[in-house]
């Protein structure tokens, strides 16, 4: 249940959304007792129980002719100008020549957006360029009209929009006369991913039929964590449900994604809280004013719509995008899963999920009632893929290493193929670090793909003095690190070498030393 604290810091967040987005139209609440309205064809919808939990406030949904709900629809053949489809309206399906082959993919923004949105029409240009996709259709689900503030208000509008949306993809299906819905992936970002999830619902229960797929994309938290399946999007709502959780901590720490698992997959790239790239929020909100708008959408929009960026990147990924089944993501930092068996499933993040997924099934590796979480890391910008790889450094306890004795500093290291084409440097720890002889440091890496698995190290010590610390001061002696070895086991490659310095020999500071197999000499 929402505590005090919890309540007052989501109405306050919201009432100053509301204010930064207000029309200066003002509208007024009808706070009348009945605990069910119905709209036309589209069903009935109660406020009673389950829908009042989490909640600090509850709506019915506002009309469909307020909200003025558009499908803009989107082909090879038209990319600039849609076809705008209604729900409930089967001539404008049958006229606007849709291709029974499909796939279909509808696209579903969240609060405060609409159809028009940059991100969207990356995604369906993706989507439409995707080999084999020749005969495609992108449906938008453009609620903006009812996407606007109060939040609790978009919350509500939602379970109706995902009926009406339910009763179109009905229309579609019989008009093409298709069998099922196995053909249909519903993509939502934040509450889009919830009225999927209702679409998905209304489906099954008023047609008898089941989509085939809801990628859900940062699942909105607020109102949705902690309750019923019912209320939020969840594994029963498709044949196969996957979620990319890319912003999941409390609200009152800026987070606006969920932090449960929720689909049959659940990804949570860097954790799935805070993203490479997006500002860190190391505090929790404790200054109430009208820049906190501002400052959620500079400092917590990002790590949120995060979440899409990576989805639309999978679609024709730069590299496998291979995230590894792990208890926890300080268990897959630790090094702890680092190689795809039986026990610790390996899927890519995103668009090809799906096939990886029924493979397993296929093999009985997993089942459509369980879940499986998977981790992977991610770069700050594009291209976000990475390839992973466990290193294991082992610093030499050789008489010349207990000779010039412990040193403080960092190991950078970029890997190099068989091409000799580099990846990126990447350092095994961001602060400086003791190293002592004798000591190994384990650390899980992510480094842009060469394409091949590495053959050789770079290996370079980073160095810096601070006068306040006499372990950093090297007055007689070069600041150098006696490494004895690097192992590295790749997760993408199903690979480990190990890689050793040529003739035992320290590397000082800043000047690289390439590591090979060929050097070690165990």
């Amino acid at each position: 249940m929402f505590n005090k604290s919890m309540s007052l810091m989501v109405q306050t967040i919201l009432v100053l959304m509301e204010k930064q987005n207000s029309t200066g139209v003002q509208i007024s609440v009808n706070d009348d007792m009945d605990l069910e309205r119905c709209y036309e064809s589209f069903g009935c919808f109660s406020k009673a129980y389950p829908w009042t939990e989490h909640r600090p406030d509850n709506y019915f949904p506002e009309s469909p002719q307020s909200m003025r709900i558009r499908y803009p629809v989107f082909t090879r053949r038209n990319r600039k100008i849609p076809v705008l489809l209604e729900a409930d309206n089967v001539e404008k399906v049958r006229n606007a020549n849709l291709d029974p082959r499909g796939p279909f993919y509808l696209i579903s923004h969240g609060f405060l957006e609409g159809g028009d949105k940059k991100w969207i029409q990356n995604m369906a240009d993706a989507l439409l360029n995707l080999e084999g996709n020749d005969a495609a259709t992108v449906l938008v689900v453009d609620w903006r009209g009812g996407s606007q503030p109060p939040y609790g208000q978009a919350v509500a509008n939602i379970r109706l929009i995902g009926a009406m949306t339910a009763h179109l993809v009905k229309d579609i299906k019989e008009v093409l006369g298709l069998e099922n819905l196995d053909n249909f992936h519903f993509i939502g970002h934040s509450l889009g991913a919830h009225l999927g999830g209702y679409c998905g619902h209304a489906l099954q229960k008023k047609f008898n039929l089941k989509l085939g797929r809801i990628t859900g994309l940062d699942p909105a938290a607020p109102y949705f964590s902690q309750t019923v399946t019912l209320v939020r999007l969840d594994r029963s709502d498709a044949k196969y449900v996957d979620i990319i959780h890319s912003n999941a901590m409390p609200l009152y720490y800026a987070g606006l994604g969920m932090s449960e698992a929720i689909g049959h997959v659940d990804f949570y790239p860097n954790g799935g809280v805070i993203q490479p790239g997006c500002k860190k929020v190391d505090n929790h909100v404790t200054t109430l004013n009208d820049d906190m708008y501002k400052w959620m959408v500079k400092s917590v929009g990002c790590n949120h719509e995060r979440s899409y960026e990576f989805f639309t990147e999978s679609i024709s990924p730069s590299c496998p995008f291979m995230f590894i089944q792990c208890e926890s993501y300080e268990a897959f930092l630790a090094g702890n899963c680092t190689s795809c068996s039986q026990t610790q499933l390996c899927i890519p993040m995103g668009y090809h999920s799906y096939k990886a997924y029924k493979e397993l099934l296929d093999r009985g590796l997993v089942d459509t009632i369980s879940n499986v979480a998977l981790y992977g890391k991610t770069g700050s910008k594009k291209p976000y893929c990475r390839v992973h790889y466990e290193v294991v450094l082992k610093v030499s306890n050789s008489t010349a290493s207990r000779t010039h004795g412990p040193d403080v500093g960092r190991v950078q290291i970029t890997l190099i193929d068989r091409n000799n084409n580099k990846s990126n440097y990447k350092f095994l720890d961001e602060e400086q670090k003791y190293y002592k002889p004798g000591d190994i440091d384990k650390q899980m890496v992510a480094v842009r793909d060469t394409g091949l698995p590495p053959l050789s190290v770079m290996v370079e010590w980073k160095y810096e003095t601070n006068l306040f610390n006499p372990i950093t001061w090297r007055l007689l002696k070069s600041p150098s690190v006696y490494v004895e070895y690097l192992k590295l086991s790749s997760i993408e490659y199903n690979t480990d070498i190990t890689v050793c310095p040529k003739m035992n020999k320290p590397v000082v500071a800043n000047l690289p030393s390439v590591m090979k197999t060929k050097y070690c000499r165990f």
